[in-house]
């Protein structure tokens, strides 16, 4: 059965009596994506006008401490949230955060202070933060990967360059050849027995999928080397014999001497451990038939029993 219509606005009064007002949390101003670098502002509203708004706190969920965290009070977690400015102006509520960062993503809410569940507490509201950094280039099989500036290959080796970049979402890459009008649309550009016609600079370029603005660049340089300019120890080391000789050898030689010098050092030590003190190299004081104890070699008998 159907509830009257003055019962139904009791109910609901009563309901709301219970629970406390329910906030509402906004964006100011805001239009189009949220960037990297830039600020946003946050309100937090009821549906009633003129609301004593200093009951009710902004707080951040942390994925660290799996759970809410007060943005008000300035205790030791607010250094976690780093630019975040909460006011009061005018009776509003307000929360501002300068030079947005990636760490300041992930769910934001308003609460009421003195409330100690969740039904006076807003629907969350995520900050979702687009960004792209810095492009890196690697070359694949080898040891090290890292590529500076530039790499340099023998003739006929296999090249495989690969792009990458820290974005918020995965980035379209495509590579190209300065002077030359052709576009790699991949992330990864492979050059089978390269030859030295196909040295020069390469350059990969990372794109946001939605966002076109957000763009970087990195180029590298290409030497292709002969089989008999220089030794490669491994592709992209560019080590020549002479070099290669000095930075093994050198060192070696150092290790040798070294364990030569403290050899010698030691023997010469065990050998004066074995020499009684007051006593020359060479020279033994004789034992003589009769005796208990040394005498000197001067004395009448001349056959010492032990020498």
């Amino acid at each position: 059965m159907a509830l009257p219509g003055p019962l139904l606005l009791l109910a609901a009064l009563a309901l709301r009596w219970a629970h406390g007002e329910i906030p509402t949390v906004r964006l100011i101003d805001q239009e189009g994506p949220i960037l990297e670098g830039s600020s946003v502002s946050l309100e937090c509203l009821t549906d009633e006008a003129g609301a004593d708004m200093s009951q009710f706190t902004f707080q951040k969920y942390s994925r660290w401490l799996h759970s809410w965290v007060s943005l008000d009070n300035p205790d030791r977690l607010r250094c976690w949230f780093f630019d975040v400015n909460v006011t009061r102006p005018d009776g509003r509520l307000l929360l501002a955060i300068g030079a947005l960062q990636s760490w300041h993503a992930r769910a934001y809410r308003c609460v009421a202070t003195n409330g100690t569940g969740t039904g006076n507490a807003s629907a969350e509201l995520s900050l979702h933060v687009e960004y792209l950094r810095s492009v890196f280039v690697t070359r694949a099989h080898t040891w090290c990967g890292a590529v500076g500036d530039s790499v340099a290959v023998m003739e006929g080796e296999d090249v495989e360059l690969r792009c990458s970049a820290d974005a918020s979402q995965p980035p379209e890459y495509e590579w190209s050849r300065q002077g030359d009008d052709w576009v790699v649309a991949s992330s990864a550009l492979t050059l089978p027995h390269v030859s030295r016609e196909q040295a020069g600079t390469y350059e990969c370029r990372a794109q946001h999928p939605s966002l076109p603005h957000l763009a970087r660049s990195r180029a590298v340089r290409l030497d292709v080397e002969g089989p008999q300019s220089s030794y490669q120890l491994e592709p992209g080391l560019g080590l020549s014999s002479p070099t290669l000789l000095l930075a093994v050898g050198l060192p070696a030689l150092l290790l040798l001497l070294l364990v030569l010098g403290l050899s010698v050092l030691v023997l010469r030590r065990r050998q004066a451990a074995k020499i009684p003190a007051g006593e020359e190299p060479g020279q033994r004081t004789p034992i003589y038939k009769g005796s208990l104890e040394s005498v000197p070699s001067v004395a009448g008998d001349q056959q010492p029993l032990v020498l």
